[in-house]
């Protein structure tokens, strides 16, 4: 696929990278994109909220439904009166914090159910709209405060993007030039240049792509599930995803009988796909890094320790082989303090990673652990929602104190438990 926006790659230049890499047909079909600024608002706001709806209880959505709309309201107006960014600005200076972003995939088409990542049009409207408000840093520059025991950047931001997908390369390289933001791209190593692809990728087209009236239920997992339509399919996928999520011993054995079920695997199109070793390289170009996100995307906690420790010393290693040069930091899969433990934090300091990424929402600050640094993950939305959440959570963070003050297991966390998890 081919961005058409001008401040992307130029066709014959996209269109080259596809040739050079093997992506060798521009894909616009089924794409579309967002046309007018009032046009991108609606649609993403649209399906913001059908989503959100598809990933609560049936008798919970009510409530959500008038909560996400009280949101956008008052988003809607502070970002008009101008308020949003000086506010965000001052809550970070107040409390001498800085925040670090995380993207995934990103495309050029509109918000859906099964977008293999961020509309690009989001992502250049979020990153325009905070450059003009904070200043622009590279995750190395937060890691060496926080590692002195300084504080962060005042009034800074990060960006980072987790697993590695070509559709980075093809869509958020060209933005981070354009505002001349620095990046970091997390790595699952083992994937480069493999025709393997992550298993949310796979479980993605296979429900999108599912032609049944139900998906059949797990024990202990889920139930039987609807499919009739794309809403009642995104449920499904949304449930079928949480679910696996802990489920690595399984998981792969779950992941084949659906795809037995479903006349077998379809793999993403070629840029939504785990980059090559060639475009790899590409990321590490100034003034971009590459960090390790373990070799096969576990949720390390769950794992024996020696095989976590391949995972997270393997990642490293297959990743400095291929560049020939060193890999600092490291983002845990999913990601959350559920998801870490002393142990996992122990072996990511032991294969010597200058700093790690969490997924857990908040501010980066003095005295912060520098192997679990909390991380925002702007929602699919336009700049005055995605805005105002982020102000959000430096508001609710303003007076935490270090997390290094705290074990592990007892340090402040904003997620609550998910409503997604629908009740059988």
């Amino acid at each position: 696929m081919c961005s058409r926006d001008a401040s992307a790659f130029r066709l014959h230049d996209c269109v080259r990278l596809h040739e050079k890499t093997g992506l060798n047909r521009c894909r616009v079909e089924e794409r579309s994109p967002l046309r007018g600024s009032l046009g991108q608002t609606w649609q993403s706001l649209r399906q913001d909220m059908r989503t959100h709806l598809q990933e609560v209880s049936p008798g919970r959505r009510f409530g959500a439904l008038i909560k996400r709309l009280i949101k956008y309201a008052t988003a809607a107006i502070l970002y008009s009166a101008g308020l949003t960014g000086l506010m965000l600005r001052r809550t970070l200076e107040t409390g001498h914090a800085c925040l670090i972003l995380g993207f995934h995939g990103t495309t050029d088409a509109a918000p859906g159910y099964f977008s293999p990542g961020h509309a690009i049009s989001n992502v250049r409207d979020q990153l325009r709209y905070l450059t003009r408000h904070l200043r622009q840093v590279s995750l190395e520059e937060i890691a060496l405060a926080v590692t002195r025991g300084e504080s962060p950047p005042v009034a800074s931001f990060a960006v980072t993007f987790d697993d590695g997908f070509t559709n980075n390369v093809i869509f958020a390289i060209p933005v981070l030039q354009e505002f001349n933001i620095p990046a970091t791209f997390f790595m699952p190593s083992a994937l480069v240049g493999s025709s393997r692809d992550l298993w949310i990728s796979s479980l993605r087209e296979l429900v999108r792509r599912w032609q049944g009236a139900t998906i059949p239920g797990v024990p202990g997992l889920w139930p039987l599930l609807p499919t009739v339509d794309e809403a009642s399919r995104y449920a499904a996928y949304f449930r079928i995803k949480e679910a696996l999520k802990t489920q690595d011993g399984r998981r792969q054995e779950i992941l084949d009988r659906l795809a037995e079920e479903a006349g077998g695997y379809t793999r993403p199109p070629e840029e939504d796909r785990v980059v090559g070793p060639d475009l790899l390289r590409r990321m590490t170009q100034r003034p971009f890094t590459v960090g390790a996100h373990s070799r096969t995307h576990p949720i390390l906690s769950t794992l024996e320790p020696e095989s976590a420790r391949a995972e997270i010393d393997g990642s490293r290693k297959d990743l400095e082989r291929m560049l020939e040069q060193p890999v600092l930091d490291f983002a845990y899969p999913n990601g959350r303090f559920p998801d870490l433990s002393d142990t996992t934090c122990r072996l990511v300091a032991e294969a010597g990673y200058r700093c790690a990424v969490t997924t857990e929402p908040g501010t980066v600050r003095r005295g912060d652990d520098r192997l679990a640094l909390r991380r925002c993950l702007p929602g699919n939305v336009p700049a005055f929602l995605a805005s105002f959440e982020l102000l959000a959570r430096a508001w609710a963070d303003r007076r935490r104190t270090g997390d290094l003050a705290w074990p592990l297991g007892r340090r402040i966390s904003y997620l609550r438990a998910r409503e997604a998890r629908v009740e059988s």
